[in-house]
């Protein structure tokens, strides 16, 4: 997992879902933006992360109803995007949720790293 930049006291992340999973030894509530084609993996692997350590969950995605499915009985809030522009400042606006914000995503950690840099508070 790397540190990617700090927004309004929020730390960005950039990371994999194994990573993630490996990273909550201990309770620690966080945001996750999550590309679509990644969240089968995170409920694969990590389902029990969500709630104790993730606890809002945004989809990059057109359509959250699979989501939505497979988190019923989770304490958590899922919000859909269409675009990492638009999860970004969802979860920026989710401030008193989440001071950690990691990302899941298809773009690679330089082009995260630009896109959150440009983004204006």
């Amino acid at each position: 997992m790397k540190e990617l930049i700090n927004i309004s006291g929020q730390q960005f992340y950039y990371s994999t879902i194994d990573q993630l999973i490996e990273r909550f030894s201990q309770k620690e509530k966080c945001a996750l933006i999550i590309d679509n084609n990644h969240f089968e993996e995170l409920i694969k692997n990590g389902v029990n992360i969500i709630g104790d350590n993730v606890n809002q969950i945004i989809i990059i995605s057109g359509n959250m109803n699979a989501a939505l499915i497979q988190l019923i009985g989770k304490d958590v809030l899922l919000m859909a995007a269409d675009d990492f522009i638009q999860a970004a400042h969802f979860a920026i606006f989710g401030e008193a949720l989440s001071a950690n914000i990691i990302c899941c995503v298809n773009q690679d950690e330089n082009s995260v790293k630009t896109i959150l840099s440009g983004i204006e508070v």
